[in-house]
């Protein structure tokens, strides 16, 4: 009987993690750029307090990246 390695668990973990740092990332230059000097007026569909489109492309942009460069080390092994 083979074991798993905690490797692949700690590696889901360790991506978790960072995306979830990555967005925590985008939602500061929010509160502390975006917001405060009123850049959001050069921002199309951009909702002041609230969940926008904005925050939906950055989840979608950090789960690609993500997502690209697990197949890409998938691919490598």
């Amino acid at each position: 009987m083979t074991q798993r390695s905690p490797g692949t668990a700690l590696l889901w973990l360790t991506r978790a993690g960072a995306g979830a740092g990555l967005f925590f990332m985008w939602t500061v230059i929010e509160t502390q750029f975006i917001e405060p000097f009123g850049l959001y007026v050069f921002l199309p569909f951009y909702r002041v307090n609230g969940i926008c489109t904005w925050d939906v492309f950055a989840i979608a942009g950090i789960v690609a990246a993500f997502a690209l460069a697990g197949r890409s080390e998938l691919q490598a092994r």
